[in-house]
């Protein structure tokens, strides 16, 4: 998330320094399969081919399977909820990439974006005041202490955040679910998985219970898997897991007693549902894991953690170009801190029914949840009506309502397909309507007033606009031809006006009132 932010971050034009005590990017795989969302925001900061040339997209049809062992009798299969990886709404597929894969590309790509990383360095202290925070780093090899000096710092430090734990921020939720241990291990139990079209099973049998899954990354990694099972670390320790007993664990969760096995890390991990009371203190942030955890049912916590980033990136980023006020920053806790909450609440529900129910019980949408979501309030413009509106559903069903992700279409541009998400990257944007040549002036004004950087483009128009051979831009995005849409710099729907019948000068003012509303709020 530290990585993820910086990137955004640089490519504003910012140049974050970034702290990191460990001595270079991750070495376990942890966060893994990169929702279509998720793909869409690293497509937006110019990513998305550096991503693909790591790890190529994963199989639609994978399953999770209910077993006695993997070898054992099958007590149920069910298809996979893929919908928030593989959907037609999307311009892109999801990814199958581990964290230890993803994060050298993320760090080639912020550094070259002009991101300051300091790897070996960790925070010792940090005091915040009205201007800014000063913090003191410490080089981990060389024993040498800095203090430096900034206007606003933000906390991706895990969930046990000692930024969240200073700054006094309690947490809530359901809280720990589980503890497990963790067996990475190399093994030729390829076909196994492949003839029951799964990537995961849930066994439990006389010798133990628990998942046996394919090590994230495994189309760079073949034949390396893992087995958690459960266990109290009141009763239990590491020492209770040598070498001898994790073989057997393994062996068992497979089914085949003489396999060869061979171990390769074996770790310890909470399983646990926490979110932060507040995602801002001052002039401090918590992205990732320190403002919320969740369980890894659906992948959705790596995913929901990359959004927050992209979300607080081009806040900070427009206030610190001193384009809009530090109110705006505020919206970063009232816009996130719910889809947390209801993110968390939803994959509880998943973890809870895969292990209990099968089947029969699976009713959470991952697509729903991690694409389908809409910011009540925040950095936008409510409409009339926006206090009727679901909170979430599936997302073909938004068109273009403040606080929704602005719809992909089909369009055409300089002869060249291209995604409506194509022309949302850094700025805000303005799509008008074929006759909405009235915006476009309109638009020049509220821009020049405020000095704010927008694109603007007219859809479906006369020769030289964007062409949209499917002629579904109006209907997507809930606009009459004299419309007009403005979508925040994030893809997010920030304000719109169905039709406009009103003078260029009124036309002038609402754009330019709605610009101010979300930028200096």
């Amino acid at each position: 998330m530290g990585l993820s932010f910086s990137l955004f971050l640089a490519r504003q034009g910012i140049k974050p320094l970034v702290v990191e005590r460990h001595p270079g990017t991750a070495i376990h795989p942890r966060v893994s399969s990169l929702t279509a969302r998720t793909m869409e925001i690293f497509r937006s900061a110019g990513i998305e081919e550096e991503i693909r040339r790591e790890e190529p997209p994963f199989p639609r049809d994978f399953g999770v399977m209910f077993v006695e062992s993997l070898a054992g009798q099958m007590f149920d299969n069910l298809m996979e909820d893929m919908s928030a990886y593989f959907t037609d709404l999307s311009p892109v597929e999801g990814n199958g990439i581990a964290q230890d894969l993803l994060e050298p590309v993320l760090r080639e790509q912020a550094e070259q974006a002009g991101a300051r990383l300091r790897y070996n360095t960790e925070l010792i202290g940090f005091e915040t005041d009205g201007e800014g925070v000063t913090a003191v780093i410490c080089d981990r090899i060389s024993g040498e202490k800095r203090t430096v000096r900034a206007k606003y710092m933000v906390g991706a430090d895990g969930s046990k955040s000692g930024i969240r734990a200073k700054l006094g921020i309690g947490q809530h939720g359901e809280g720990t679910l589980c503890h497990l241990v963790s067996m990475v291990f190399d093994a030729d139990i390829q076909e196994l998985f492949a003839s029951q079209n799964a990537h995961m099973c849930f066994f439990a049998n006389d010798t133990t219970s628990g998942s046996l899954v394919l090590y994230p990354g495994t189309f760079r990694r073949p034949d390396i898997y893992r087995v958690d099972v459960i266990y109290d670390p009141e009763e239990e320790t590491m020492e209770d897991y040598p070498e001898e007993r994790c073989v057997e664990l393994i062996r068992a969760a497979i089914g085949i007693p003489d396999i060869p096995v061979t171990i390769k890390k074996v770790l310890t991990w909470e399983m646990a549902a926490r979110v932060a009371d507040r995602f801002q203190d001052g002039r401090v942030f918590l992205v990732g894991d320190s403002a919320r955890v969740q369980p890894p049912s659906g992948g959705l916590g790596g995913n929901t953690g990359i959004a927050e980033a992209q979300n607080l990136a081009w806040k900070l980023a427009a206030v610190l170009r001193g384009e809009a006020g530090p109110d705006l920053l505020a919206t970063y806790d009232a816009e996130r801190r719910p889809v947390a909450d209801y993110t968390t609440e939803q994959v509880v529900r998943l973890s809870q029914q895969r292990q209990h129910e099968g089947s029969e019980g699976i009713t959470v949408n991952t697509l729903h949840v991690n694409m389908g979501y809409r910011y009540p309030e925040g950095a936008i413009v409510p409409e009339a009506d926006g206090q009727n509106l679901p909170y979430a559903q599936s997302p073909e069903l938004w068109t273009g309502q403040p606080g929704t992700r602005a719809a992909h279409i089909v369009l055409e541009r300089d002869g060249h397909t291209v995604s409506s998400l194509d022309l949302f990257a850094s700025r805000f944007v303005l799509l008008v309507g074929p006759d909405g040549q009235n915006w476009l002036e309109a638009a020049q004004v509220a821009q020049d007033a405020l000095r704010l950087p927008m694109d603007i483009y007219r859809i479906g128009g006369q020769e030289g606009d964007i062409g949209n051979p499917g002629n579904d831009f109006l209907d997507a995005y809930g606009i009459t031809p004299t419309g007009a849409v403005l979508v925040r710099p994030d893809g997010y729907i920030g304000w719109r006006s169905k039709a406009a019948e009103a003078d260029q000068e009124e036309m002038e003012r609402a754009l330019t009132g709605a610009l101010s509303t979300i930028l200096f709020r």
